[in-house]
Order: structure tokens, then C-alpha cells, then sequence
């Protein structure tokens, strides 16, 4: 009886345990969520940017007077750090989604925990209930 006291406790406070890590989970999922949604947002501001100076400069031709030429330089340096910055914004977001899938990840194993630990408890303390009301039963 008191073994089996021991292990319904233990399941109680092991589940009250998961519940508050369950809670601080869900919450850096959700953080998670939000900050890919913000990174994927502007990766696609980056890209669009970049494609939009692309065909811009597409657009211009070399004439050969020194000024025309300094002028192309820049605009193909300004083209390549657009680029960069693109790269970067790109390698961030599928940085971020895959943290959200893995704090959603993690969010179900534990909840999957969660359960079997609710399911274990319920039983125990189903079982001990049953026990204690023996007694008074047969009396």
C-alpha cells in the first residue's frame, strides 16, 4: 500500500512538472512561430528588393565615358550587397522555420508524455481508491 502511495505522488508531481514544461514549450513555439513568420517576411522583402535592382540595372548600358562606367561599378557593387543581403535573409529564415519545427517537435513528444503520465496517475489513483473503499465495504 505504501509503495503503491509512493508511485501515484510520484506520478502527480512528475505530471504537475510536465504541465509547466509543456506550458514553457508551447510558448517558444509560438516565439518561434512568429520569428520565422518575421524573417520569412523579409527574406522575401530582400529578394524582391534585389530582383527589382537586377532588372534595373539590366537596364542600363555601358556608354564608355568614365562617369558612366564609375556609375555601373556602383550600381554592381550596390547589386552584389543586395545579393549578400538576400543570401543572408534567405539563410536566416530557413534557420528560424527549422527552430519552429523543432520546438513543435519537441511541443508533441512532450505532450505525448504528458498524456501517458495523466493516463498512468488516473489509473493509479483510480486503483487506490478502489483499495480504500474496500474496507469500509466490509465493515
Amino acid at each position: 500500500m505504501n509503495l503503491h502511495r509512493f508511485l501515484a505522488y510520484t506520478v502527480l508531481a512528475c505530471w504537475i512538472a510536465a504541465t509547466a514544461i509543456i506550458v514553457g514549450t508551447s510558448l517558444q513555439w509560438f516565439s518561434a512561430r512568429s520569428d520565422s513568420l518575421v524573417k520569412t517576411q523579409r527574406a522575401r522583402e530582400a529578394q524582391s528588393e534585389a530582383s527589382g535592382n537586377s532588372q534595373a540595372a539590366s537596364r542600363q548600358f555601358d556608354a564608355g565615358t568614365p562617369e558612366d562606367r564609375e556609375a555601373t561599378a556602383a550600381a554592381q557593387r550596390n547589386q552584389e550587397r543586395l545579393l549578400r543581403r538576400a543570401e543572408t535573409a534567405s539563410e536566416q529564415m530557413a534557420d528560424a522555420i527549422n527552430l519552429e519545427q523543432l520546438q513543435q517537435h519537441q511541443f508533441w513528444m512532450e505532450f505525448a508524455v504528458w498524456g501517458c503520465l495523466t493516463l498512468l496517475g488516473s489509473a493509479l489513483l483510480a486503483e487506490r481508491r478502489e483499495t480504500d473503499e474496500r474496507p469500509h465495504a466490509s465493515k
